[in-house]
C-alpha cells in the first residue's frame, strides 16, 4: 500500500518545492494551504504522516498536529520550525503528537529522512496493532 502524505503550510512556495522535492517518492503527496480544510480530509484516507509548519495564521501548526492525532491515532506528525525556535522546543515535549522536528529553511536530505523515518515507525506500529 502506497503511503499517503499531507504537507500542510500557508506558504504556496514552500508547498511547490515538496512537491517537488517528493515527486520521485513512492508517495500519494498531498499539499494544502488551510489547516481547517486538512482536518475536513483526515478521515477520507489513512495518513501515513502529516507534515505542518509550525506557524501558520489560521491555526498554530502544533494545536493542529493534536486535533490530527485525535482523528487519526497513528498518523505520524512532523512540525517544521525556524531554526530559532530549536530551543525553545522540543520532541519530548509533545509526544503525543510529533514525532520529529525539521528545522526551516528545509534541507532536502533531512526532509526526506524525516518522512521516511516516521512512515516506517507508522508501518511497524500499523503492524502492530493489525491495521495493514
Amino acid at each position: 500500500m502506497t503511503p499517503n502524505i499531507m504537507f500542510v503550510d500557508d506558504s504556496t512556495i514552500v508547498l511547490e518545492w515538496l512537491q517537488w522535492l517528493f515527486i520521485d517518492e513512492p508517495y500519494h503527496i498531498f499539499t494544502l494551504k488551510n489547516p481547517f480544510d486538512a482536518l475536513s480530509v483526515i478521515s477520507t484516507l489513512e495518513w501515513a504522516v502529516v507534515v505542518a509548519e509550525r506557524h501558520m495564521k489560521k491555526m498554530d501548526g502544533l494545536e493542529f498536529l493534536k486535533k490530527v492525532r485525535a482523528r487519526s491515532p497513528h498518523t505520524m506528525g512532523i512540525i517544521m520550525i525556524c531554526y530559532t525556535e530549536t530551543a525553545k522546543l522540543s520532541d519530548k515535549l509533545y509526544p503525543d503528537c510529533v514525532y520529529e522536528f525539521v528545522i526551516k529553511p528545509l534541507n532536502h536530505r533531512e526532509i526526506k529522512q524525516a518522512v521516511k523515518s516516521a512512515i516506517r515507525y507508522y508501518d511497524i506500529n500499523t503492524k502492530a496493532k493489525g491495521r495493514r
